[in-house]
């Protein structure tokens, strides 16, 4: 099975939405400073001896990012428009054009974030 997903849209990224959840463990895969882009990825992995596919998550372009190297279970999720706002002020980004993204996690830092500018259309 091959699902492709490409959000982009405003009307995709309400305040607080659920984009994506998994179970499975991902880790940061690849960051291209060049590219502004991040690939998180879950590799595929035997379960009860059935085999299951790779996800990869990519995120483009990335302005600014606080995150850890893996994740046990993953949601991602639109911020909060307070979460926005603080994470804005935080990183010094301006908030025209802006999509936040968070990874919620169980990790000690402040918040677990990629900030990715919204795709001119």
């Amino acid at each position: 099975m091959q699902s492709r997903a490409w959000l982009k849209q405003d009307d995709q990224f309400a305040p607080g939405k659920e984009l994506f959840r998994s179970e499975r463990r991902f880790v940061v895969w690849a960051y291209a400073l060049s590219h502004s882009q991040l690939l998180l990825r879950a590799d595929q992995a035997s379960h009860d001896r059935h085999r299951q596919s790779r996800i990869d998550l990519l995120f483009k372009p990335v302005d600014a990012m606080k995150t850890r190297m893996d994740y046990d279970g993953l949601a991602v999720r639109c911020a909060s428009t307070e979460e926005h706002e603080r994470i804005l002020r935080e990183t010094g980004h301006p908030a025209a054009h802006n999509t936040t993204r968070l990874l919620p996690s169980e990790f000690p830092i402040p918040w677990s974030k990629i900030q990715a500018a919204q795709m001119p259309d």
